[in-house]
């Protein structure tokens, strides 16, 4: 059955038009309409579902962009659907990125609230199990469905990571202890430290394979780039994260730790210790503390 984009799209600006409550019950239906028709056996089909999917993502208001990802996770989830679902997940990623404008916010509130940082984990979600998971034995293991499957070529998980370093507010320092206290309800107050502990946390497990670390270092190679070219980013945000981020790696094969880092270090808060910077940590360990 073939997809009819345009009706899709009219439907969808149609949709919006009624009342928010109508809008909301209709949106996850079509939704789904465009998912299961990623999972056709037809390479043009599918390059037309997701041409659509894109449009709908730009067309929408931001905040439903975790809607689309969900039913994108539950619709995709086996087999060649693995390769399609991180094909669609760049699509939207590079047309989002052509219209999308970082608003100038500063307060913590705002930061943390930002419909498309928020979506952060989610996709980080779909790029590791493609990069880590089943999707990356596929490709490495299944030559002959590589190269039926248009989608399986290439690195489009981790141009999707350039893509998400590029457009999220690079302000980890917000990423404190009172910033959590303030927003209770947040994993990660900061966008960026829901893009990058994921990998560091894959560096610390002391049975990391060296196929992972070089996975893990081409990951965050593509983030650095990311970051270079955002708009938000500052020298006096980068060179305190970049030190929090990299010390404990380097302390650690350097000398043993102290008890008090010790207790930080196996601390059950959601962010880790080693990488919250914030100005008052700096001048800590600028007087020597």
């Amino acid at each position: 059955k073939r997809l009819r984009s345009s009706v899709v799209l009219a439907l969808m600006k149609l949709f919006q038009k009624f009342p928010l409550n109508t809008f909301e019950s209709k949106l996850p239906k079509l939704i789904t309409v465009v998912c299961n028709a990623l999972k056709n056996k037809e390479s043009n089909e599918r390059e037309t579902a997701r041409e659509t999917l894109s449009k709908m993502a730009v067309g929408l208001d931001l905040k439903y962009l975790p809607l689309i990802l969900s039913q994108m996770s539950v619709s995709l989830s086996e087999g060649y659907k693995l390769h399609v679902r991180s094909a669609a997940l760049h699509s939207i990623l590079v047309a989002v990125s052509n219209v999308y404008k970082q608003p100038a916010v500063e307060s913590i509130e705002k930061i943390a609230a930002l419909s498309f940082d928020r979506c952060v984990p989610a996709m980080l979600d779909l790029i590791h199990q493609d990069i880590f998971g089943k999707a990356s034995e596929y490709k490495e293991a299944q030559h002959v469905e590589k190269r039926l499957i248009r989608e399986a070529m290439g690195a489009k998980s981790q141009d999707s990571l350039e893509i998400i370093s590029k457009l999220i507010h690079f302000k980890p320092s917000i990423a404190t202890i009172s910033a959590q206290k303030s927003l209770p309800g947040l994993a990660h107050a900061s966008a960026v430290h829901a893009l990058v502990t994921p990998f560091l946390d894959r560096l610390r497990d002391p049975d990391v394979s060296a196929l992972t670390v070089r996975k893990v270092k081409e990951c965050l190679n593509r983030v650095a780039v990311g970051f270079s070219s955002n708009s938000s980013t500052k020298y006096d945000e980068v060179l305190p994260f970049v030190f929090a981020t990299v010390e404990p790696f380097v302390r650690g094969n350097m000398k043993p730790v102290d008890d008090e880092d010790a207790d930080l270090e196996n601390s059950d808060d959601e962010v880790e210790t080693p990488i919250q910077v914030s100005k008052s940590n700096r001048m800590h360990r600028a007087c020597g503390g």
